[in-house]
């Protein structure tokens, strides 16, 4: 009687520590998202993919590498290159897309907007928009409306201040203004 108890809690432990890093996992695909994400980015530039390369391919996920000619630098700590790389994590056909991850599909000729660690990102990146011109300038421009529009419990979620709001609504300001002058 004993030994069962023993294993039923056992067992019941085991469900929870499991179910507990996957909610950890969930959570870490989830803050790609946040605004603090993209507010501490020390590198934040709009470019044009020059060439993608796939570096390998398992079953589930596909890691690519972007050559990317930087059009604007918006943030730098340093120089503005003519070029940079983001290695990031893809899918096809053949691997399908991972819920909760984010990936692209990056192809020549697409523009994006990166918010990285440095114009060598080989981690993935914070965030990455992808498109046209246009589909770029509304996305900027639905993160400026919401970070606008944030309550301050909602700043909080965002791991974000009223100085960083400041701060991202001035980077929001100049990626639109670049967007919508760019041919």
């Amino acid at each position: 009687m004993k030994t069962k108890s023993v294993r039923r809690y056992t067992f019941l432990l085991a469900c929870v520590l499991i179910s507990g890093g996957a909610a950890h996992l969930l959570g870490a695909n989830m803050r790609s998202f946040i605004e603090s994400v993209r507010r501490k980015a020390p590198v934040v530039y709009v470019g044009s993919v020059k060439e993608v390369r796939a570096l390998q391919r398992t079953r589930f996920d596909i890691k690519a590498k972007a050559l990317v000619d930087v059009k604007a630098v918006m943030r730098t700590p340093g120089s503005n290159p003519q070029q940079a790389t983001v290695e990031y994590s893809s899918f096809d056909d053949k691997t399908p897309m991972l819920e909760g991850g984010p990936q692209y599909q990056l192809r020549p000729g697409v523009s994006v907007i990166v918010f990285a660690n440095s114009f060598d990102a080989n981690i993935p990146p914070g965030y990455l928009v992808q498109g046209s011109r246009q589909e770029l300038l509304q996305r900027v421009e639905a993160l400026r409306n919401a970070l606008s529009k944030m309550s301050p419990d909602q700043l909080k979620v965002n791991e974000i201040t009223e100085d960083d709001r400041r701060v991202q609504m001035s980077l929001y300001e100049k990626l639109s203004a670049y967007l919508r002058a760019a041919k």
